[in-house]
């Protein structure tokens, strides 16, 4: 799965008229690389637009003729819109039913005699796959159809009602607790580790799950099973090259695979013409990119603190994820999305520190993310008279700043309960129903049992 620029070769299979097809591993190997192609499907733009395009960190750019990033910026959002079609998501989903049931069933006839290896790892992405997933539907459209068996293509009428997000949740554990058993907690060579599903990659997502569902102790169980694995997670530095551009910190966005990051999303246009769409979102407003940074996280930022000259521009354009000099739009559109590193697992725990009353240390990791940024650390003065709700706050402004534009922050102001406090001044959000997303239009006439969410009924 190696290649000279990016992690993934890809021989991707998503299609299998071929009677002879799951008869040899390769081809497994080759079902699990589809899985991951229409993953990069799924997510690039998408991914983007579920965590920012409805929060504070992003301003529309008046520029822009993206409609989409106007009604869902303005809380306009309706079931018309093409984002709010989960059926790309569902497709990874019905992939990686069918890497479980059938790889399953290669096993059972030896067809992995003395591939051991080989078995645990393509089952145990599949059953992560899955379960990535299902935590980012259900955060965004609440209860889903639970469908654990592969339809023969991923348009099969599949007529089946939505269950309760409590029988998701469930699920996902499952998956998750299936994929630790299975999965390595590194692959070879280094790149693969970041752009694979890994032992670690299950613990961070179990760390977001565990602090979705307010379960503060095992957030910080699998957070620290995540720190404890320093040979593979070790945060990035702003100080380790003379120009701030070359930092690790800096081409942790533009290059990838950085020592800090958890799971990202490969893509890469110069070998596969894979390109993740970020200039769509974000870059040059002369290109009209859908958004500009917001006014409100401009003032979170100190003067001096290196992050914003990395994030943004004094023109308002979001420069995180692109080379400041010598950036070709054409050909080096195909920025990784990082889906987690250790900077956001070490502020989930630092949230769950905080709700264990474990202040002191929760403190510590924000003082973590400001001396990277060269600011002060905090004292004890600055927030021993500070309540629970008012330290959450001060967390939460850390990872707005530090997270800024990666998806992060519409989860976090849903997860915490200050969506409507943040937003209502913004775009009149007051009711917590209108949290979810509407079903696309498009899903509620192909399947019957759907019942669109009642804010949009």
């Amino acid at each position: 799965m190696a290649s000279c620029k990016k992690a993934l070769d890809f021989n991707p299979i998503t299609e299998y008229s071929n009677a002879n097809f799951w008869k040899e591993p390769s081809q497994a190997t080759s079902a699990l690389n589809g899985a991951y192609s229409l993953l990069q499907a799924a997510m690039g733009p998408q991914g983007v637009f579920y965590g920012e395009a409805r929060a504070d960190n992003v301003a529309l750019n008046l520029t822009s003729l993206n409609t989409e990033s106007l009604n869902l910026l303005t809380n306009n959002v309706n079931s018309s819109l093409r984002i709010t079609n989960w059926s790309s998501l569902y497709a990874v989903v019905n992939q990686s039913n069918l890497i479980i049931q059938n790889v399953r069933q290669m096993n059972a006839l030896g067809i992995y005699h003395n591939k051991v290896n080989e078995y645990n790892q393509v089952l145990g992405q599949a059953y992560a796959m899955r379960a990535l997933c299902y935590f980012t539907m259900v955060r965004i459209w609440g209860d889903l159809p639970l469908v654990t068996v592969p339809l023969k293509d991923a348009t099969d009428n599949y007529y089946v009602e939505r269950s309760d997000t409590a029988l998701v949740y469930q699920q996902i554990s499952a998956d998750l607790d299936s994929a630790s058993v299975y999965l390595p907690a590194s692959y070879s060579p280094m790149p693969n580790t970041k752009a694979l599903l890994t032992r670690g990659a299950v613990n961070a997502i179990f760390t977001d799950l565990h602090m979705w569902r307010h379960d503060y102790d095992r957030a910080l169980e699998s957070s620290q099973l995540v720190l404890a694995n320093t040979g593979n997670y070790t945060l990035t530095s702003l100080t380790d090259a003379p120009v701030l551009e070359n930092t690790s910190y800096a081409k942790m966005f533009t290059n990838g695979f950085a020592s800090e990051s958890i799971f990202e999303i490969d893509y890469n246009f110069t070998e596969r013409g894979k390109r993740s769409l970020y200039i769509q979102v974000y870059g040059d407003l002369g290109f009209q990119p859908a958004f500009q940074v917001s006014e409100s996280l401009m003032t979170k930022f100190a003067p001096n603190d290196l992050r914003a000259r990395i994030s943004y521009n004094d023109n308002r354009a979001i420069t995180k994820f692109f080379e400041k000099t010598g950036f070709d739009r054409s050909q080096m559109d195909d920025k990784n999305i990082i889906l987690y590193r250790l900077s956001d697992i070490l502020l989930l725990r630092a949230e769950a520190l905080n709700k264990k009353g474990r202040v002191p240390e929760a403190i510590a990791i924000v003082n973590q993310m400001r001396t990277r940024a060269g600011l002060p650390i905090l004292q004890s003065a600055d927030y021993q008279q500070l309540n629970e709700g008012q330290i959450e706050d001060l967390i939460l402004e850390e990872r707005a700043k530090e997270l800024c534009f990666e998806g992060k922050r519409w989860f976090d102001l849903i997860r915490t309960g200050k969506a409507i406090a943040v937003m209502q001044p913004i775009n009149g959000l007051d009711n917590t129903d209108n949290y979810v997303w509407p079903i696309f239009l498009n899903e509620l006439r192909l399947n019957p049992l759907l019942k669109q969410n009642s804010y949009y009924q």
